[in-house]
This record gives C-alpha cells, structure tokens and sequence, in this order.
C-alpha cells in the first residue's frame, strides 16, 4: 500500500508522530490539503519534504523556473480548485485513448485531489512534484495572466494582449515578475495600490479590469457571456 505524506514526512525525520498526528487533524479540521498544514503550521521545510516525497514516490520533481503555464490547461479547471487542492494544470494532449492532463502537485500522494480531478475533467492524470509555495505563486500568476487576457481581448480585440488564447502563456510580464528555482517562490504579486501615474490609487479601467477578471475567474460569468455584452451597442 503507498505511503501517505504524513508516513513520509516522519520516516525522514521531519516530524515525528505526535506532530503529524496533530498536522492530520488539523488538516481535517480546516479542509486544507495535509501538505499546507506541515508547511505553514509545522514549518517543515518544503525542500526536504518535496525531496522525500521524490524518492518514495518516484514522482518526477520539476523545476519552478523551468516552467510555462498553459492557458488550455488552466481553463480544464477553476482556480478555486487548483488553490484548494494546491495542484497546478501544467499541458493537455490528446490522442487515440482520450486526454491526458499533466499536473503539478505539492502533494503527489494525495489521492482523493486526483480523483477530483479526472472527474472534473474527465482526463487521465499525469503527476509531477512541485514545492507548495512555487505551487500556489504559479496558481495566482497564471490565472491572472489568463484572465487578463480574456479582459482585454473581449473589451478591445484590437489590444496587445498578454497572452495567447491557448498554447504556452507568454512571458511579456517576465520583467515585472518571474518564477525562480528559489524556494521558497518569493511572493511577487503586484501592489494593488499602485497606480500607472504613480498617484498611488488604482485608475478606473484597473478596477474594472480585476473587477471582470474576479468575475469570470469565480464563474460568475464566462468569457463567452462577456463578449456577447461587449459586442452589443450601448443605449
């Protein structure tokens, strides 16, 4: 039977069983993967346990850096899902035998967050390792961008856009932030108090911008129900 992340994270002397028995119920008790529990709460450090999860699992370890997000993989599942369950849709193909998604997961043992997956996406599932902190940097970066994108090309299709409709997300923000094999992923998220004068509060096209990103990113509305009320004529 495989080891769960609790069985590994004490045999190599990251915790011992009192503590990953209080991590279990805590992790429990909050709805929250194990992994962000022994991370956040018990400061395991990520690096030995995405290591150790390596080596019992055999599960390929990925580089943060090395990754380009895929914005046809992101759209397979929502952004709650992949923040809750800390995993991250890395590329879809398809063939003969039907769609295979690979994912990014900071905890490749976690079976039901696989489960959850091919049922959302009907997909057979291909799993890497990811430390959770590059994991949760490269969930909001990319949803972001994709979201981004669908504001501006719906809104104006003429705009520059950050992003491809699917395919590799581009990297036309990589001055402004980038992914890094330091781990942990420093947190790079753009102030949302800074404006484009320098004046320090948000212009109004910036709110509404994240305004209609937040939207379609929670499923409010989808993007094709945006650009159908872009294209109609104001009264």
């Amino acid at each position: 039977m495989p080891k769960t992340l609790g069985e590994i994270a004490i045999e190599a002397g990251l915790v011992n069983k009192a503590s990953a028995a209080k991590a279990g119920r805590m992790a429990e008790e909050r709805k929250q993967p194990l992994v962000v529990v022994l991370v956040r709460d018990l400061r395991v450090d990520e690096v030995a346990l995405v290591s150790a999860l390596r080596r019992q699992t055999r599960v390929p370890l990925l580089d943060p850096a090395s990754i380009e997000i895929d914005a046809e993989a992101l759209h397979q599942l929502p952004r709650e899902v992949c923040a809750r369950l800390r995993v991250l849709p890395l590329s879809l193909t398809t063939d003969g035998r039907g769609k295979l998604m690979r994912i990014a997961m900071a905890d490749p043992t976690d079976t039901s967050a696989v489960a959850e997956i091919e049922q959302l996406t009907h997909c057979d599932v291909e799993i890497n390792a990811l430390p959770l902190s590059a994991i949760d940097e490269l969930v909001d970066r990319g949803y972001r961008q994709v979201n981004t994108a669908v504001v501006r090309r719906a809104g104006n299709p003429s705009a520059r856009l950050y992003v491809p409709s699917s395919g590799p997300i581009a990297h036309e923000l990589e001055a402004e932030v980038s992914v890094t094999a330091q781990i942990p992923v420093a947190s790079l998220a753009d102030d949302p108090g800074h404006r484009r004068d320098g004046s320090g509060a948000p212009e109004g096209a910036d709110v509404l911008e994240a305004l209609v990103g937040l939207l379609v990113a929670k499923g409010v509305i989808s993007e094709a129900e945006l650009a159908e009320a872009l294209r109609k004529p104001r009264s």
